[in-house]
């Protein structure tokens, strides 16, 4: 074969392959945008409502009782991103109980400090719930001293965050 039907025959796959993913994703793109219903709104309240509630979610006065420090500097590390703090609505703040251990709440902090701009809820269910790189079990109940790191890393590329 000759050198330019070498080079013709490299382009034609590469050309096929971005037209076959193109028309796949434009197949995945909806033709009007999805607006939740009152129905789907009042489910997601409720969920939310549910995990709210969950013994390990601390009111704000009780974490800051267990962690030894005054409501004022629980708020200020709120703030500052070093600890997650759940809301619905206007029933105050709770916060995982799982941030009064030294290397979750390493890598709670290691997660807020890069996943800055992430709603608190997202950031929970990203901590919280099985993540399929970890085996199936969640990064909070996966974590140790030697693997906050990979773990942070493993919760990051779930959220999308690099």
């Amino acid at each position: 074969m000759s050198r330019i039907h070498e080079s013709i025959g490299d382009h034609l796959p590469r050309v096929n392959v971005e037209r076959v993913l193109a028309h796949k994703a434009a197949s995945l793109c909806a033709s009007t945008r999805w607006h939740p219903g009152e129905a789907d709104i009042q489910r997601g309240r409720a969920a939310l409502q549910e995990a709210f509630e969950q013994p390990q979610n601390l009111p704000l006065p009780e974490f800051a009782r267990l962690a030894g420090k005054p409501r004022r500097q629980i708020y200020k590390d709120i703030k500052a991103h070093r600890l997650l703090a759940l809301s619905v609505g206007p029933r105050g703040q709770k916060l995982p109980d799982w941030q009064l251990d030294p290397v979750k709440l390493q890598l709670t902090q290691a997660v807020l400090q890069k996943a800055e701009g992430i709603d608190p809820w997202t950031l929970y269910r990203a901590l919280s719930e099985p993540l399929e790189g970890l085996g199936g079990c969640s990064s909070i109940e996966s974590v140790t001293a030697d693997s906050i790191d990979d773990v942070a890393l493993a919760v990051l590329n779930v959220l999308g965050v690099h």
